[in-house]
Protein backbone atom coordinates (compact mmCIF):
# COMPACT_ATOMS: atom_id res chain seq x y z
CA UNK A 1 0.00 0.00 0.00
CA UNK A 2 0.99 3.44 -1.14
CA UNK A 3 2.08 6.01 2.15
CA UNK A 4 1.69 9.79 2.01
CA UNK A 5 4.86 11.47 0.37
CA UNK A 6 5.62 8.23 -1.59
CA UNK A 7 7.28 8.78 -4.88
CA UNK A 8 5.83 7.58 -7.73
CA UNK A 9 9.51 7.40 -9.83
CA UNK A 10 9.69 4.47 -6.68
CA UNK A 11 7.10 2.40 -7.75
CA UNK A 12 8.24 -1.07 -9.49
CA UNK A 13 8.09 -2.10 -12.47
CA UNK A 14 5.47 -3.53 -14.06
CA UNK A 15 6.03 -7.15 -16.01
CA UNK A 16 5.39 -7.09 -19.36
CA UNK A 17 1.96 -9.40 -19.15
CA UNK A 18 -1.71 -8.96 -20.42
CA UNK A 19 -2.70 -6.34 -18.28
CA UNK A 20 -0.12 -4.58 -17.47
CA UNK A 21 -0.16 -1.26 -18.82
CA UNK A 22 -3.92 -0.81 -17.56
CA UNK A 23 -2.28 -1.73 -13.99
CA UNK A 24 0.24 0.79 -14.34
CA UNK A 25 -2.61 3.64 -15.16
CA UNK A 26 -4.98 2.40 -12.20
CA UNK A 27 -1.67 3.00 -10.00
CA UNK A 28 -1.01 6.40 -11.10
CA UNK A 29 -4.42 7.46 -11.02
CA UNK A 30 -4.51 6.05 -7.03
CA UNK A 31 -1.17 8.08 -6.21
CA UNK A 32 -2.71 10.91 -8.13
CA UNK A 33 -5.82 11.14 -6.03
CA UNK A 34 -3.88 10.51 -2.93
CA UNK A 35 -1.99 13.25 -3.22
CA UNK A 36 -4.46 15.75 -4.18
CA UNK A 37 -6.85 14.47 -1.19
CA UNK A 38 -3.62 15.23 0.94
CA UNK A 39 -3.17 18.25 -0.55
CA UNK A 40 -7.02 19.23 0.31
CA UNK A 41 -6.22 18.14 3.66
CA UNK A 42 -3.27 20.04 4.24
CA UNK A 43 -5.04 23.23 2.71
CA UNK A 44 -8.35 23.46 4.99
CA UNK A 45 -5.93 22.35 8.03
CA UNK A 46 -4.31 25.84 7.12
CA UNK A 47 -7.19 27.57 6.94
CA UNK A 48 -8.89 29.33 10.02
CA UNK A 49 -11.51 28.54 11.63
CA UNK A 50 -13.81 30.91 13.52
CA UNK A 51 -14.65 29.56 17.05
CA UNK A 52 -17.31 31.14 19.79
CA UNK A 53 -18.06 29.89 23.12
CA UNK A 54 -19.97 31.45 26.24
CA UNK A 55 -20.81 30.41 29.59
CA UNK A 56 -22.10 32.68 32.64
CA UNK A 57 -20.36 32.97 36.33
CA UNK A 58 -22.93 33.72 39.29
CA UNK A 59 -21.90 36.77 41.02
CA UNK A 60 -24.59 37.72 43.34
CA UNK A 61 -23.49 38.92 47.13
CA UNK A 62 -24.43 37.61 49.94
CA UNK A 63 -27.87 38.77 51.73
CA UNK A 64 -26.86 38.87 55.03
CA UNK A 65 -24.59 41.76 55.55
CA UNK A 66 -23.89 43.08 58.78
CA UNK A 67 -26.51 45.43 60.21
CA UNK A 68 -24.62 47.42 61.83
CA UNK A 69 -22.42 48.57 58.74
CA UNK A 70 -23.72 51.91 57.50
CA UNK A 71 -24.34 51.72 53.94
CA UNK A 72 -25.08 54.48 51.55
CA UNK A 73 -28.09 51.93 50.32
CA UNK A 74 -29.90 49.40 52.42
CA UNK A 75 -28.39 45.97 51.88
CA UNK A 76 -30.05 43.68 50.31
CA UNK A 77 -32.69 40.89 52.07
CA UNK A 78 -33.53 38.97 49.57
CA UNK A 79 -32.91 38.03 45.78
CA UNK A 80 -35.47 37.50 43.46
CA UNK A 81 -32.67 36.55 39.98
CA UNK A 82 -29.02 35.62 40.48
CA UNK A 83 -27.06 38.19 38.90
CA UNK A 84 -24.14 36.95 36.52
CA UNK A 85 -20.90 37.47 34.64
CA UNK A 86 -22.47 36.83 31.09
CA UNK A 87 -19.48 35.97 29.21
CA UNK A 88 -18.60 35.41 25.33
CA UNK A 89 -15.45 34.65 23.53
CA UNK A 90 -14.95 34.85 19.34
CA UNK A 91 -11.69 33.39 18.39
CA UNK A 92 -10.79 33.70 14.05
CA UNK A 93 -8.01 31.06 14.20
CA UNK A 94 -5.50 34.03 14.87
CA UNK A 95 -6.77 36.50 17.49
CA UNK A 96 -9.32 36.32 20.50
CA UNK A 97 -12.06 38.63 21.47
CA UNK A 98 -13.61 38.52 25.48
CA UNK A 99 -16.52 40.36 25.73
CA UNK A 100 -18.00 40.39 29.57
CA UNK A 101 -21.00 41.96 31.36
CA UNK A 102 -21.74 41.63 34.88
CA UNK A 103 -25.68 42.37 36.44
CA UNK A 104 -23.94 45.25 38.29
CA UNK A 105 -24.77 49.07 38.86
CA UNK A 106 -20.62 49.90 38.07
CA UNK A 107 -17.45 47.73 37.62
CA UNK A 108 -14.72 49.21 39.03
CA UNK A 109 -11.12 49.97 37.06
CA UNK A 110 -9.37 47.90 39.62
CA UNK A 111 -11.63 44.51 39.52
CA UNK A 112 -11.91 45.29 35.78
CA UNK A 113 -7.77 45.29 35.57
CA UNK A 114 -7.38 42.65 37.77
CA UNK A 115 -9.75 39.87 36.16
CA UNK A 116 -7.85 40.56 33.31
CA UNK A 117 -4.54 39.23 34.14
CA UNK A 118 -6.13 36.46 35.63
CA UNK A 119 -7.88 36.10 31.60
CA UNK A 120 -4.53 36.88 30.39
CA UNK A 121 -2.59 33.82 32.33
CA UNK A 122 -5.52 31.56 31.72
CA UNK A 123 -6.78 32.09 28.41
CA UNK A 124 -3.87 33.91 26.83
CA UNK A 125 -6.24 36.46 25.80
CA UNK A 126 -4.41 40.04 26.58
CA UNK A 127 -5.85 43.21 28.10
CA UNK A 128 -7.02 44.91 25.45
CA UNK A 129 -9.19 42.39 23.75
CA UNK A 130 -11.03 41.76 26.68
CA UNK A 131 -14.22 44.00 27.63
CA UNK A 132 -15.63 43.71 30.81
CA UNK A 133 -18.91 46.28 31.17
CA UNK A 134 -21.53 46.98 33.62
CA UNK A 135 -25.25 47.07 32.72
CA UNK A 136 -26.07 49.67 35.91
CA UNK A 137 -29.00 47.41 37.32
CA UNK A 138 -29.84 49.75 40.76
CA UNK A 139 -30.75 46.49 42.21
CA UNK A 140 -28.06 44.65 42.63
CA UNK A 141 -26.65 45.23 46.51
CA UNK A 142 -26.05 47.62 48.86
CA UNK A 143 -23.09 47.50 50.85
CA UNK A 144 -21.10 44.95 48.78
CA UNK A 145 -21.12 46.89 46.15
CA UNK A 146 -21.22 50.48 47.09
CA UNK A 147 -19.06 51.15 50.08
CA UNK A 148 -15.84 51.20 48.94
CA UNK A 149 -13.91 51.54 52.13
CA UNK A 150 -15.39 48.63 54.24
CA UNK A 151 -14.11 45.22 54.73
CA UNK A 152 -17.34 43.95 52.69
CA UNK A 153 -16.14 46.13 49.90
CA UNK A 154 -12.87 44.53 49.19
CA UNK A 155 -13.94 40.97 50.12
CA UNK A 156 -16.64 41.34 47.10
CA UNK A 157 -14.45 43.00 44.86
CA UNK A 158 -11.90 40.00 45.40
CA UNK A 159 -15.02 37.55 44.86
CA UNK A 160 -15.92 39.00 41.87
CA UNK A 161 -12.71 39.47 40.32
CA UNK A 162 -12.16 35.41 40.52
CA UNK A 163 -15.65 34.86 39.00
CA UNK A 164 -15.06 37.09 35.94
CA UNK A 165 -12.13 35.49 35.37
CA UNK A 166 -13.44 32.04 36.00
CA UNK A 167 -16.51 32.41 33.13
CA UNK A 168 -14.17 33.94 30.52
CA UNK A 169 -12.39 30.68 31.07
CA UNK A 170 -14.67 28.79 31.31
CA UNK A 171 -16.03 29.97 27.75
CA UNK A 172 -12.82 29.41 26.48
CA UNK A 173 -12.74 25.63 27.43
CA UNK A 174 -15.89 25.69 25.61
CA UNK A 175 -15.17 27.41 22.09
CA UNK A 176 -16.44 25.56 19.10
CA UNK A 177 -16.43 26.19 15.35
CA UNK A 178 -19.44 28.26 14.70
CA UNK A 179 -21.12 30.78 12.51
CA UNK A 180 -21.99 34.57 13.41
CA UNK A 181 -24.09 37.21 12.53
CA UNK A 182 -25.02 40.99 13.44
CA UNK A 183 -28.09 42.82 12.94
CA UNK A 184 -29.62 46.44 14.22
CA UNK A 185 -33.36 46.41 15.33
CA UNK A 186 -35.11 50.03 16.74
CA UNK A 187 -37.48 49.84 19.99
CA UNK A 188 -38.26 53.59 20.25
CA UNK A 189 -41.28 53.27 22.91
CA UNK A 190 -39.11 52.68 25.47
CA UNK A 191 -36.28 54.92 25.75
CA UNK A 192 -37.44 58.80 27.04
CA UNK A 193 -35.21 61.26 27.67
CA UNK A 194 -35.14 62.58 31.48
CA UNK A 195 -33.55 65.91 31.08
CA UNK A 196 -36.28 68.81 30.47
CA UNK A 197 -36.87 72.21 30.02
CA UNK A 198 -39.14 73.88 32.28
CA UNK A 199 -42.46 76.02 31.39
CA UNK A 200 -41.86 79.58 33.04
CA UNK A 201 -44.69 78.21 35.49
CA UNK A 202 -42.70 75.80 37.29
CA UNK A 203 -40.64 78.39 38.52
CA UNK A 204 -36.51 78.20 39.25
CA UNK A 205 -34.78 75.06 39.08
CA UNK A 206 -31.87 75.00 41.69
CA UNK A 207 -28.77 72.82 41.07
CA UNK A 208 -26.15 71.12 43.63
CA UNK A 209 -24.63 74.72 44.63
CA UNK A 210 -27.99 76.87 44.79
CA UNK A 211 -26.80 77.95 41.06
CA UNK A 212 -30.01 78.28 39.56
CA UNK A 213 -30.01 76.04 36.20
CA UNK A 214 -31.74 75.75 33.02
CA UNK A 215 -32.81 71.79 32.91
CA UNK A 216 -34.12 69.89 35.24
CA UNK A 217 -33.47 65.70 35.36
CA UNK A 218 -36.49 63.44 36.47
CA UNK A 219 -38.75 67.06 36.96
CA UNK A 220 -42.12 64.72 37.25
CA UNK A 221 -44.73 64.50 33.98
CA UNK A 222 -46.79 68.48 34.38
CA UNK A 223 -44.76 71.62 33.64
CA UNK A 224 -42.30 70.04 30.67
CA UNK A 225 -41.46 72.35 27.69
CA UNK A 226 -39.06 69.86 25.89
CA UNK A 227 -36.00 67.37 26.47
CA UNK A 228 -32.93 68.57 26.48
CA UNK A 229 -31.35 65.99 24.55
CA UNK A 230 -32.10 62.89 21.82
CA UNK A 231 -32.31 59.25 22.44
CA UNK A 232 -30.75 56.28 20.84
CA UNK A 233 -33.51 53.13 20.02
CA UNK A 234 -31.08 51.38 18.63
CA UNK A 235 -30.63 47.89 19.09
CA UNK A 236 -27.40 46.67 18.33
CA UNK A 237 -26.95 42.67 18.41
CA UNK A 238 -24.43 40.17 17.38
CA UNK A 239 -25.19 36.31 17.29
CA UNK A 240 -23.27 33.21 17.42
CA UNK A 241 -24.59 29.46 16.36
CA UNK A 242 -22.63 26.65 16.19
CA UNK A 243 -22.13 25.04 12.41
CA UNK A 244 -24.82 22.47 13.63
CA UNK A 245 -27.36 25.50 14.65
CA UNK A 246 -27.57 25.23 17.77
CA UNK A 247 -27.36 28.84 19.63
CA UNK A 248 -24.42 29.59 20.93
CA UNK A 249 -24.63 33.48 22.46
CA UNK A 250 -26.75 36.48 21.09
CA UNK A 251 -25.39 39.88 22.52
CA UNK A 252 -26.98 43.27 22.14
CA UNK A 253 -26.83 46.81 23.22
CA UNK A 254 -29.52 49.16 24.12
CA UNK A 255 -29.11 52.92 25.26
CA UNK A 256 -31.61 52.50 28.34
CA UNK A 257 -30.66 53.61 31.79
CA UNK A 258 -32.84 50.66 33.85
CA UNK A 259 -36.13 49.75 34.39
CA UNK A 260 -36.43 48.97 37.83
CA UNK A 261 -39.88 48.40 39.51
CA UNK A 262 -38.07 45.80 41.67
CA UNK A 263 -39.34 45.26 45.24
CA UNK A 264 -37.21 46.99 48.45
CA UNK A 265 -34.18 45.67 49.22
CA UNK A 266 -34.14 43.35 46.84
CA UNK A 267 -31.21 41.87 44.18
CA UNK A 268 -32.32 41.68 40.78
CA UNK A 269 -30.36 42.29 37.57
CA UNK A 270 -33.65 44.01 36.16
CA UNK A 271 -34.92 43.88 32.60
CA UNK A 272 -31.14 42.96 31.00
CA UNK A 273 -31.16 39.45 32.42
CA UNK A 274 -35.15 39.08 31.29
CA UNK A 275 -33.99 40.24 28.05
CA UNK A 276 -31.15 37.30 27.99
CA UNK A 277 -33.72 34.39 28.94
CA UNK A 278 -36.09 35.66 26.59
CA UNK A 279 -34.11 36.07 23.12
CA UNK A 280 -32.77 32.34 24.13
CA UNK A 281 -36.42 31.24 24.28
CA UNK A 282 -37.30 32.64 20.80
CA UNK A 283 -34.25 31.37 19.45
CA UNK A 284 -35.45 27.90 20.42
CA UNK A 285 -32.59 27.35 22.78
CA UNK A 286 -32.92 24.08 24.95
CA UNK A 287 -32.56 24.84 28.37
CA UNK A 288 -30.96 21.51 28.84
CA UNK A 289 -28.44 21.84 25.89
CA UNK A 290 -24.57 21.46 26.94
CA UNK A 291 -23.29 24.02 26.78
CA UNK A 292 -26.24 26.32 27.80
CA UNK A 293 -26.86 28.93 25.30
CA UNK A 294 -26.15 32.35 26.88
CA UNK A 295 -28.21 35.72 26.31
CA UNK A 296 -26.55 38.76 27.04
CA UNK A 297 -27.80 43.03 26.88
CA UNK A 298 -25.03 45.64 27.55
CA UNK A 299 -26.12 49.43 28.14
CA UNK A 300 -25.80 51.56 25.43
CA UNK A 301 -24.83 55.32 25.78
CA UNK A 302 -27.93 55.77 28.30
CA UNK A 303 -26.52 58.38 30.95
CA UNK A 304 -29.38 60.62 30.56
CA UNK A 305 -31.97 58.47 29.11
CA UNK A 306 -34.64 56.57 31.25
CA UNK A 307 -37.54 54.39 31.42
CA UNK A 308 -40.67 57.13 32.13
CA UNK A 309 -42.57 57.80 29.76
CA UNK A 310 -42.67 61.84 29.44
CA UNK A 311 -44.22 64.63 27.08
CA UNK A 312 -44.16 68.04 26.65
CA UNK A 313 -47.29 70.01 27.87
CA UNK A 314 -47.77 70.85 24.30
CA UNK A 315 -47.60 66.96 23.79
CA UNK A 316 -49.89 66.15 26.36
CA UNK A 317 -52.88 68.08 24.93
CA UNK A 318 -52.73 66.72 21.40
CA UNK A 319 -52.51 62.98 23.39
CA UNK A 320 -55.58 63.20 25.54
CA UNK A 321 -56.11 61.15 28.64
CA UNK A 322 -54.15 58.29 28.22
CA UNK A 323 -55.14 55.11 30.63
CA UNK A 324 -52.40 54.36 32.86
CA UNK A 325 -51.24 50.89 34.33
CA UNK A 326 -50.10 50.10 37.25
CA UNK A 327 -47.21 47.59 37.01
CA UNK A 328 -46.84 44.99 39.68
CA UNK A 329 -43.34 44.35 40.25
CA UNK A 330 -41.04 42.79 37.89
CA UNK A 331 -43.54 43.78 35.86
CA UNK A 332 -42.76 46.10 33.40
CA UNK A 333 -39.36 45.15 33.72
CA UNK A 334 -40.21 41.89 31.52
CA UNK A 335 -42.74 44.03 29.50
CA UNK A 336 -39.40 46.11 28.44
CA UNK A 337 -37.32 42.95 27.89
CA UNK A 338 -39.69 40.90 25.78
CA UNK A 339 -40.57 44.04 23.33
CA UNK A 340 -37.08 44.12 23.12
CA UNK A 341 -36.26 40.72 22.25
CA UNK A 342 -39.00 40.94 19.89
CA UNK A 343 -37.72 43.26 17.91
CA UNK A 344 -33.97 41.83 17.89
CA UNK A 345 -36.08 38.71 16.78
CA UNK A 346 -37.73 40.52 13.97
CA UNK A 347 -34.39 41.10 12.15
CA UNK A 348 -33.11 38.29 13.34
CA UNK A 349 -34.72 36.57 10.90
CA UNK A 350 -32.74 38.17 8.50
CA UNK A 351 -29.19 38.08 8.97
CA UNK A 352 -26.30 36.96 6.83
CA UNK A 353 -24.40 34.71 8.44
CA UNK A 354 -20.48 34.30 8.09
CA UNK A 355 -18.31 31.21 8.30
CA UNK A 356 -15.35 33.22 9.47
CA UNK A 357 -14.60 37.27 10.31
CA UNK A 358 -11.63 38.89 11.57
CA UNK A 359 -11.06 40.24 14.57
CA UNK A 360 -9.12 42.85 15.42
CA UNK A 361 -9.00 45.24 18.67
CA UNK A 362 -7.00 49.02 19.75
CA UNK A 363 -6.88 50.20 23.47
CA UNK A 364 -5.86 53.25 24.11
CA UNK A 365 -5.76 55.29 27.43
CA UNK A 366 -7.05 58.96 27.89
CA UNK A 367 -5.46 61.07 30.88
CA UNK A 368 -8.23 63.31 31.47
CA UNK A 369 -7.96 66.65 33.99
CA UNK A 370 -9.96 66.24 37.22
CA UNK A 371 -12.86 68.27 37.57
CA UNK A 372 -12.41 70.81 40.37
CA UNK A 373 -14.79 72.89 41.90
CA UNK A 374 -15.44 76.73 41.24
CA UNK A 375 -14.17 79.48 43.70
CA UNK A 376 -18.49 80.51 43.76
CA UNK A 377 -19.22 76.53 44.72
CA UNK A 378 -16.28 76.32 47.51
CA UNK A 379 -17.56 79.61 48.97
CA UNK A 380 -20.74 77.50 48.93
CA UNK A 381 -19.75 74.89 50.93
CA UNK A 382 -18.18 76.69 53.17
CA UNK A 383 -21.46 78.52 53.91
CA UNK A 384 -22.93 75.24 54.32
CA UNK A 385 -20.42 73.53 56.57
CA UNK A 386 -20.37 76.47 58.87
CA UNK A 387 -24.61 76.46 58.49
CA UNK A 388 -24.50 80.37 57.58
CA UNK A 389 -26.80 78.75 54.79
CA UNK A 390 -28.83 76.18 53.87
CA UNK A 391 -29.39 74.83 50.71
CA UNK A 392 -32.11 75.04 48.41
CA UNK A 393 -31.59 71.52 46.67
CA UNK A 394 -33.03 68.96 48.41
CA UNK A 395 -31.05 66.20 46.33
CA UNK A 396 -28.77 64.07 48.05
CA UNK A 397 -25.74 64.55 45.85
CA UNK A 398 -25.84 68.29 46.36
CA UNK A 399 -23.66 68.20 49.57
CA UNK A 400 -21.30 70.21 51.26
CA UNK A 401 -18.56 67.63 51.76
CA UNK A 402 -18.32 66.70 47.76
CA UNK A 403 -17.43 70.49 46.63
CA UNK A 404 -14.82 70.29 49.63
CA UNK A 405 -13.34 66.91 49.00
CA UNK A 406 -12.85 68.04 45.25
CA UNK A 407 -10.92 70.85 45.89
CA UNK A 408 -8.52 69.36 48.05
CA UNK A 409 -4.73 69.64 46.79
CA UNK A 410 -5.01 66.02 48.05
CA UNK A 411 -7.25 64.96 45.03
CA UNK A 412 -5.53 63.53 41.92
CA UNK A 413 -4.77 66.22 39.33
CA UNK A 414 -6.06 64.05 36.19
CA UNK A 415 -7.61 60.49 35.70
CA UNK A 416 -6.38 57.90 33.37
CA UNK A 417 -9.26 55.94 31.66
CA UNK A 418 -9.15 53.11 29.59
CA UNK A 419 -10.95 53.11 25.57
CA UNK A 420 -11.15 50.54 23.19
CA UNK A 421 -12.44 49.28 19.85
CA UNK A 422 -13.28 46.13 18.34
CA UNK A 423 -13.76 45.09 14.90
CA UNK A 424 -15.79 41.54 14.07
CA UNK A 425 -16.00 41.66 10.77
CA UNK A 426 -17.81 44.49 9.57
CA UNK A 427 -19.35 44.80 13.17
CA UNK A 428 -17.63 47.49 15.10
CA UNK A 429 -17.48 47.94 19.08
CA UNK A 430 -16.60 50.84 21.04
CA UNK A 431 -16.29 50.61 24.75
CA UNK A 432 -16.50 53.81 27.51
CA UNK A 433 -16.10 53.60 31.15
CA UNK A 434 -18.86 56.37 32.01
CA UNK A 435 -22.29 57.02 31.24
CA UNK A 436 -22.21 58.44 28.47
CA UNK A 437 -25.03 60.86 26.89
CA UNK A 438 -27.10 59.46 24.20
CA UNK A 439 -25.60 62.31 21.91
CA UNK A 440 -22.46 61.40 22.60
CA UNK A 441 -23.47 57.73 21.37
CA UNK A 442 -25.28 58.99 18.19
CA UNK A 443 -22.35 60.97 17.17
CA UNK A 444 -19.94 57.94 17.40
CA UNK A 445 -22.72 56.30 14.92
CA UNK A 446 -22.60 58.39 12.42
CA UNK A 447 -18.91 59.49 12.82
CA UNK A 448 -18.25 55.74 12.55
CA UNK A 449 -16.36 54.59 9.21
CA UNK A 450 -17.47 51.09 10.10
CA UNK A 451 -21.01 50.17 10.59
CA UNK A 452 -23.00 49.02 12.50
CA UNK A 453 -21.69 50.80 15.97
CA UNK A 454 -22.07 49.10 18.93
CA UNK A 455 -21.41 51.06 21.68
CA UNK A 456 -20.79 49.66 25.31
CA UNK A 457 -20.63 52.23 28.37
CA UNK A 458 -19.32 51.44 31.93
CA UNK A 459 -17.04 49.48 30.31
CA UNK A 460 -13.49 48.86 32.01
CA UNK A 461 -14.37 51.21 34.75
CA UNK A 462 -16.65 53.60 35.81
CA UNK A 463 -16.11 57.30 36.45
CA UNK A 464 -19.07 59.14 36.65
CA UNK A 465 -21.29 60.53 34.43
CA UNK A 466 -20.25 62.12 30.77
CA UNK A 467 -22.52 64.80 28.88
CA UNK A 468 -21.24 66.85 26.35
CA UNK A 469 -19.90 70.69 26.90
CA UNK A 470 -23.04 72.17 25.33
CA UNK A 471 -24.69 69.86 28.28
CA UNK A 472 -22.73 71.38 30.86
CA UNK A 473 -23.74 74.44 30.18
CA UNK A 474 -27.42 73.98 30.74
CA UNK A 475 -26.96 72.37 34.41
CA UNK A 476 -28.77 69.13 35.74
CA UNK A 477 -27.95 66.41 37.78
CA UNK A 478 -25.76 64.41 35.74
CA UNK A 479 -23.23 67.82 35.27
CA UNK A 480 -22.79 68.19 39.04
CA UNK A 481 -19.17 67.60 40.40
CA UNK A 482 -18.45 64.77 42.05
CA UNK A 483 -21.15 62.32 39.55
CA UNK A 484 -18.91 63.99 37.31
CA UNK A 485 -16.12 64.04 37.59
CA UNK A 486 -13.85 65.09 34.40
CA UNK A 487 -12.61 68.31 32.55
CA UNK A 488 -15.94 69.70 30.66
CA UNK A 489 -14.78 68.65 27.30
CA UNK A 490 -13.87 65.16 28.17
CA UNK A 491 -16.48 63.86 25.55
CA UNK A 492 -15.06 65.62 22.77
CA UNK A 493 -11.57 64.00 23.24
CA UNK A 494 -12.94 60.93 23.96
CA UNK A 495 -15.22 60.84 20.87
CA UNK A 496 -12.47 62.30 18.48
CA UNK A 497 -10.22 59.49 20.13
CA UNK A 498 -12.66 56.87 19.36
CA UNK A 499 -13.49 57.65 15.76
CA UNK A 500 -9.46 57.54 14.71
CA UNK A 501 -9.12 54.56 16.39
CA UNK A 502 -12.44 52.97 14.79
CA UNK A 503 -10.27 54.46 11.50
CA UNK A 504 -7.57 52.57 12.33
CA UNK A 505 -9.03 49.35 12.47
CA UNK A 506 -10.88 50.24 8.92
CA UNK A 507 -7.88 50.59 7.23
CA UNK A 508 -7.15 46.99 8.23
CA UNK A 509 -8.67 44.20 5.56
CA UNK A 510 -11.11 42.56 7.08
Amino acid sequence: MMTPGSNISQLPKAANTPGTGATRTRRLLLVAGLCLAFGSLALAAAEPVFRAGAATSDITPSISADQKIRTSRPPATHVHDELHARCLVLDDGQAKLALVVVDLRHISAEVAANAKQIIEATTGIPPQCVVISATHSHTTGGVKLDEEKSQAYYDYSAFLTRRIADGVLRAHNQLEPAQIAWGVAEEPTQVFNRRWFLMPDRGPVYGAHDNVEKVDTNPGYKGLLRPAGPVDPQITFLSVKSTSGKPISLMASYGLHYVGGVTPNTISADYFAMFADRVGELLGADRHQDPPFVGIMANGTSGDVNNLERYSDEELAKRGPQPKKKYQPFEKAREVAHLCADKVMDVHKTLKWHDHVKLTSLQRTLTFERRYPTKEEVAWAESVKAKRIKPMSTSRYSTYSTVLAYASPEMPPTIDVIVQTHRIGDLAVATMPFEVFAEIGLELKQRSPIRPLMNISIANGAHGYLPTPEQHKLGGYETWIGVNKVQLDASVKMVDALVEMLGELNAVKP
